[in-house]
């Protein structure tokens, strides 16, 4: 196994720098470059960096790990020097000259994988960690790291084992009849294991929201105030308002952050019948938006009476998703409105009033935990990957179960369960393909 080197922490000008080398040859490194013979595992160190002629490079903090002893199993070597590129950049290549070569994304953490320090549920944990747009994705990835979801399916696996021994037992010694409770014991195994993935495959809904926060699109009739709103929600001018219809031609995002929630907000373009080319694509846009969105914010100028354009709109906006701003109160509301409006939830104010941010995410704070409540009962962050691995084993536990309640081709059936297991096996990474690793590790970082 060679050894490999990367900055850890962002590129660019900063306090400190971290750069990290994992391989056989950490322990040479620390003592040449550092000129120490003696170096204690664990024990962090002051001293100049020399490089390979002998120039001193920085002034630094080391510390070196051994190996079965450090994050990817190996021994491992960090430097923390400062932070400019400059000397980021000598450190790193020293360490090249000296034999060292630059890590891909996410190799260390596959290290860790390969030399059985993590499994792939708690691999996929660290890149969650890392990018955690909420405290509740952050929570649940910690728990993850922890082996929350590990345990999980090392029961399944564990279950299963045992029903594939209980039932190739039955099958080695025909003449001996299964017992009635053992006959009742694998159905209600096999209905438990069922079960438990279908809970697991309705969290599966949970993961883009609560890691990549909820894709909020605002939306309404030109004027209504929606760039308006966008600039309330961050506080600045980014999105350009005027009273001139069809302005906004572009769709502009903006992450904002609504504790407990992270919300992905996205102003769109006026819904219209556009009036020339350009203003035809914004609207485009905003229909593609539409369709993506997770939560609507819908701006609706109070003050106008209710027409056909926002009865249009009504028929396509489910009140399950959608938030209604009623804005422009301070010219009056029209009496048309709130019973237009009665099967949605509905925050009445006028966005130019200075106390309305307040008063809006309370409302949709409420909203979002009515409308998102899957969010709030996540237990687990189940992938993309996790979910096919699961849909796998639930329709080889169903094949078996089947089989099972027709008293049929025991054989048949225990080859279903092995299927389940398998499958069980790839998302904790006990059974894997190299490609499956190279798409999950490329995903991560360079240095983690």
């Amino acid at each position: 196994m060679d050894t490999i080197v990367a900055l850890s922490t962002p590129f660019g000008v900063s306090g400190i720098a971290v750069i990290r080398c994992s391989g056989p040859q950490c322990l040479s490194f620390a003592q040449s470059i550092f000129q120490k013979e003696n170096i204690q595992p664990r024990k962090a160190y002051h001293s100049l960096y020399h490089s390979d002629s002998g120039t001193p490079l920085d002034e630094v903090v080391f510390t070196f790990f051994a190996e079965k002893a450090s994050y990817t199993g190996e021994s491992m070597l960090e430097i923390s020097c400062h932070g400019n590129p400059l000397i980021i950049q000598q450190i790193v290549q020293d360490l090249r000259t000296r034999g060292a070569r630059s890590a891909e994304p996410g190799e260390f953490t596959r290290r860790a994988f390969m030399n059985d320090v993590l499994d792939l549920c708690q691999a996929e944990a660290v890149s969650d960690i890392i990018h955690a747009q909420s405290q509740q994705a952050l929570t649940l990835a910690q728990h993850q790291l922890g082996g929350s979801l590990s345990r999980c399916v090392e029961h399944f696996l564990q279950k299963l084992t045992e029903l594939i021994a209980m039932i190739e037992a039955f099958l080695d010694f025909p003449e001996e009849d299964l017992p009635k409770e053992d006959h009742t014991h694998v159905g209600q195994q096999l209905q438990e294991l069922l079960q438990a993935i279908e809970k697991l495959l309705r969290q599966q809904g949970a993961y883009r929201p609560l890691q990549q926060g909820i894709y909020t699109v605002i939306v309404g009739l030109p004027n209504a105030g929606k760039s308006t709103l966008l600039n309330v929600f961050l506080g600045q001018e980014r999105a350009i308002v005027s009273s001139i219809p069809g302005t906004t031609r572009d769709f502009l995002s903006e992450r904002f952050f609504l504790e407990p929630y992270s919300l992905k907000l996205v102003d769109t373009a006026g819904l219209r019948t556009a009036e020339n080319e350009l203003e035809q694509k914004g609207i485009q846009q905003t229909e593609e938006q539409v369709t993506k969105a997770d939560c609507l914010l819908w701006v609706i100028d109070g003050s106008q009476p209710w027409n056909d354009s926002l009865e249009a709109l009504k028929n396509r906006f489910s009140p399950k998703r959608t938030f209604v701003i009623l804005n422009k109160l301070d010219c009056g509301l029209h009496a048309s409105m709130p019973k237009a409006l009665e099967t949605y939830t509905v925050c009445s104010l006028s966005l130019q009033d200075s106390s309305a941010l307040s008063l809006l995410q309370d409302r949709l704070r409420k909203f979002l935990q009515q409308s998102c409540s899957d969010l709030s009962e996540a237990s687990f962050m189940i992938h993309e990957r996790h979910a096919a691995a699961l849909q796998h084993a639930k329709a080889a536990l169903q094949h078996a179960q089947a089989l099972w309640q027709q008293h049929r081709e025991e054989d048949c059936l225990v080859a279903e369960l092995r299927t389940a297991l398998h499958a069980f096996e790839t998302i904790v990474g006990q059974s894997y393909d190299e490609q499956v690793l190279d798409t999950i590790f490329s995903k991560f970082c360079i240095g983690k």
